[in-house]
């Protein structure tokens, strides 16, 4: 009896396994639209250097925040990708950098 259940069981979790890997495939990778950025966190500090850029490695936008950022959280990466989305609207519209807008502080107000 057993003997006739194993092939339907290992063909039972190979579509199992193929649907789950379609399924993460298919989820849209967090990128920006335009623009670019870069963290710079020093080994002992407790702050976070952030800095925005065009397609064309010109600087738009540079931030330092008071906390350390984990750039590998999915979470963290969409936030870091409003503020570059603030940034670049406002540098396609006056070809300024602006300072001390707070783009990225306000994205992680409240979370520690």
């Amino acid at each position: 009896m057993i003997a006739k259940l194993r092939p339907i069981l290992i063909a039972t979790l190979f579509v199992l396994a193929t649907v789950t890997t379609y399924a993460q495939s298919k989820r849209a990778p967090i990128v920006a639209r335009e623009g670019f950025w870069v963290t710079e966190t020093p080994a002992k500090g407790q702050y976070t250097i952030v800095r925005f850029y065009t397609n064309q490695n010109q600087l738009v936008y540079e931030e330092t925040i008071e906390r350390r950022l984990n750039i590998a959280r999915q979470q963290t990466k969409r936030q870091l990708n409003t503020a570059l989305e603030q940034a670049m609207f406002v540098w396609n519209a006056t070809h300024k950098v602006p300072t001390e807008r707070q783009w990225v502080a306000a994205q992680f107000a409240g979370r520690r």
